[in-house]
């Protein structure tokens, strides 16, 4: 029996403390105070998207104001009042000068955080964010012609801001020339992804067909197009051969020329000319040969003068030695044409001594 009445006085003795404990440490809760800093703040000129404690999830959200302390950090959404005393005006950035107040016992739905407004520190029309505009030097109207070979500068034009502006706009900005039969060609001209930008805001290309259309400049973002702009342009191939007039030939060259595709690197040319006998003799190839590239540089032809007129190989070549003035022995003719102005042959070389093989094309005026 004794032992029972020590047991209830025990349990009565923990209840005891067990009160006075909880109820100190409820009064420590009540007695703390608020305390607050003076801060600055960014204040976006657009409205975010607030979505305040309870609301329901399938709710348009609320208007908020967009702050942060300091340019590098992330926006936060805050309710449209919550800056006393300031009053948030569309499309005007502001930088404020604030009493933070941090709340001791906030309400259980609402923030620990307040915002008193103290003074405007700075405020100014919002920059609107623009993409550039795709041109062409010299061009005219958004328009643009030019003959085969020859450089066509296309670049941006766009503010003082383009670089930044596009890291908010876009992923990445597209040149993309859609027009190329069976060939559409595209290069990336901008881009931001891991850590890495790059931007090109300005670049030769130099067309091989007298083709012509829009070509375009496309900004993606989360993979799906945002903005477009285009300038349009027009091929000819009015030159005696390719990218020459024999008359403007007057001295021979000791090196090549490179002409620069900029979307099909792997087409890219090379040509050189001199004189023999006085005429002037032009030689063509692909600066980046491959296994196809007598195949390629047939097609090309075909396209440009439609069928040779000499086909079989035996008698190509005499056609050959017959009507071109420079004859190489490790030559052999696999095509030749004829234009108004030029004779052109699609060349298979060979060297036995060195084992080198090289196709071009190889083109004079008609005597």
């Amino acid at each position: 029996m004794r032992k029972l009445k020590s047991f209830y006085y025990c349990v009565l003795i923990a209840l005891c403390n067990s009160v006075v404990f909880s109820s100190c440490n409820q009064g420590a809760f009540e007695d703390r105070e608020d305390w607050s800093e003076v801060v600055k703040l960014y204040v976006d000129a657009e409205l975010g998207e607030y979505r305040p404690w309870g609301h329901p999830t399938d709710a348009e959200p609320l208007d908020g104001l967009k702050i942060k302390e300091s340019k590098d950090a992330d926006w936060e959404i805050i309710p449209m009042n919550g800056i006393d005393g300031f009053t948030h005006s569309l499309g005007w950035e502001f930088y404020l000068e604030v009493e933070k107040v941090h709340l001791a016992n906030p309400p259980a739905d609402a923030s620990n955080i307040r915002y008193r407004l103290i003074k405007i520190v700075e405020e100014q029309k919002a920059r609107t964010l623009e993409f550039p505009t795709l041109e062409v030097k010299g061009g005219f109207v958004n328009s643009y012609k030019a003959n085969i070979f020859e450089p066509v500068h296309f670049y941006l034009q766009g503010n003082d801001y383009m670089l930044q502006d596009l890291r908010e706009l876009c992923d990445s900005l597209v040149f993309d020339i859609p027009w190329l039969k069976g060939n559409r060609l595209s290069r990336k001209i901008y881009f931001n992804a891991g850590g890495i930008t790059k931007l090109t805001s300005g670049w030769d290309h130099r067309f091989i067909l007298p083709m012509g259309g829009i070509c375009n400049i496309k900004a993606y973002k989360d993979g799906n197009v945002v903005y477009q702009d285009g300038v349009s342009v027009s091929l000819t191939n009015d030159k005696d051969f390719l990218m020459y007039n024999w008359e403007e030939i007057t001295e021979s060259m000791n090196s090549s020329i490179g002409y620069v595709n900029f979307v099909d690197e792997g087409h890219e040319f090379l040509s050189t000319h001199y004189f023999v006998n006085e005429t002037p003799i032009a030689k063509v190839s692909l600066s980046n040969p491959t296994d196809d590239t007598l195949g390629w540089l047939y097609e090309y032809l075909r396209k440009l003068y439609r069928e040779p007129l000499y086909n079989s190989e035996s008698y190509v070549q005499e056609q050959y030695k017959k009507l071109f003035t420079d004859i190489d022995n490790r030559e052999t003719a696999q095509h030749i044409w004829q234009t108004a102005s030029s004779l052109i042959a699609l060349i298979y070389w060979y060297d036995t001594d060195e084992d080198i093989t090289q196709y071009y094309i190889k083109a004079e005026p008609i005597k």
